[in-house]
């Protein structure tokens, strides 16, 4: 949702996650150059090589937290000319809809505890404080309850011009974000109908806040076997909406 508001906030172009490969398939940093020397053009969603891009050009690069080591974070971070972005959301949430997904792709009842991707977002966030690497830590939750208040702030931190027009959209059923070649890894992916990303690009706007009984969500957490797990992302949930660069309000 983040990337789309960025996109209509001048971004030309999308990387999408350069090292899904590496993580999920195992390949080499070969498919990293690879997924950065042909990025998407958003106008079009053509897969276009940077070498040929014309004009001025601005690239989005989205990655999750769990799919990079820390030699890796740093080297991505540091490829950045604005402050580095983290998105989150409650862990309640942003576990059932992964445990719902995951169900999707392959059946399977429960994911690793890491791919929540929360232990690698506290350690790179503590990165870039340690670092002095600019950063801003955007709630999906806050954003989609007060849109023209987060967007004001994040544009305010990070220097990108964002206003209300950035907040609607025009459906894009035609970008696929994944990239076909890496696109079966997890599990029985369907390259041509990613089910991370069907809600987001049929969007037209910022959406408000779905209405979600969280004592329940927390239930069929439990029941899949992260009820210990959950209670730890809810801690550094609620650290992460302390920090000085949070872009939001309790």
């Amino acid at each position: 949702m983040l990337a789309r508001v960025l996109w209509r906030a001048g971004a030309t172009h999308h990387c999408h996650e350069p090292f899904e490969a590496v993580y999920w398939g195992g390949a080499d940093f070969t498919s990293v150059e690879t997924a950065l020397a042909r990025v998407i053009e958003i106008d079009t969603g053509d897969r276009v090589a940077t070498t040929e891009i014309a004009g001025p050009a601005t690239l989005l690069m989205k990655e999750m937290t769990f799919q990079l080591r820390p030699p890796e974070f740093r080297w991505l971070a540091a490829l950045a000319n604005a402050p580095v972005i983290f998105v989150m959301r409650d862990p309640r949430l942003s576990a059932t809809s992964r445990l719902r997904i995951v169900g999707e792709l392959s059946g399977a009842k429960s994911f690793p505890p890491f791919e929540s991707g929360w232990p690698s977002l506290v350690e790179q966030v503590a990165i870039c404080r340690d670092a002095a690497v600019p950063y801003v830590i955007v709630d999906t939750g806050a954003l989609r309850a007060d849109p023209d208040g987060v967007a004001a702030k994040l544009a305010a931190r990070t220097g990108i011009a964002i206003d209300p027009s950035a907040l609607t959209w025009p459906a894009r059923h035609d970008l696929q974000l994944c990239a076909p070649e890496v696109g079966a890894m997890m599990g029985g992916r369907d390259t041509a109908a990613d089910p991370f990303y069907r809600r987001v690009l049929a969007s037209t706007s910022v959406e408000p806040p779905d209405k979600v009984d969280l004592a329940q969500a927390a239930e069929t957490l439990e029941a899949a076997g992260l009820g210990p797990d959950l209670a730890d992302w809810l801690i550094m949930h609620r650290n992460l909406r302390s920090d000085p660069n949070f872009a939001g309000k309790d």
